[in-house]
């Protein structure tokens, strides 16, 4: 698929970049924000980073290596970055109540980011489908459309396999797809990305 974007195109417009894991999500949305904090917008520009803290002994056993990477911005760039420490449900539990104990527990550390996140008129969030795994799509959109520019990027394939998590999260990614596809754009990443 051609993932070629302007970033510039992206001002004043609400993206989600969806796909599998290792397919280059982070490393587009990363391109995005280069660009902007280029252009002068740093001020302008928060980070909400919902990437898992996840053992890189964990990753190689799972077979998902490069999963769960951070969104940071140059600090000379007045962005405001807030990362809340959340787990990989699917990755370190070993039952399903487990992974939806600990989905519960990062919603909740996601909830108290937004209440700290400063209002900025650009949004950039790192792994929205984390707020999936327990939250709904209608309690993102909401506090999504408040924002001018959203970017943002999120989980959606087959690799972290199944279960009532991965369900719950499958179910409302489609619906947080639909709200983007209806206000704004999606790009679905399917093979890894690298910008030129």
């Amino acid at each position: 698929m051609n993932t070629a974007i302007d970033p510039g195109d992206c001002l004043g417009r609400k993206l989600l970049i969806a796909g599998d894991v290792n397919t280059g999500k982070t490393t587009l949305a990363r391109r995005i924000l280069q660009d902007f904090c280029a252009r002068g917008l740093g001020a302008r520009i928060a980070i909400l980073d919902l990437a898992p803290t996840i053992p890189p002994e964990v990753a190689q056993a799972r077979g998902v290596r490069g999963v769960g990477g951070t969104l940071e911005a140059d600090p000379s760039s007045d962005v405001v970055r807030l990362r809340p420490l959340l787990q990989a449900p699917r990755l370190t539990s070993a039952s399903e109540a487990e992974a939806a104990a600990k989905a519960a527990d990062n919603l909740q550390r996601i909830e108290a980011a937004w209440q700290e996140l400063p209002p900025r008129a650009i949004l950039f969030v790192n792994d929205i489908s984390m707020a999936l795994q327990a939250g709904t799509a209608s309690a993102l959109a909401q506090r999504l459309a408040a924002v001018d520019t959203v970017v943002a990027n999120g989980y959606h394939g087959e690799r972290l396999g199944g279960g009532e998590l991965t369900r719950h999260e499958r179910e409302q990614m489609e619906l947080l797809r639909d709200w983007f596809a209806r206000v704004g754009r999606v790009l679905t990443l399917t093979t890894r990305h690298d910008p030129a």
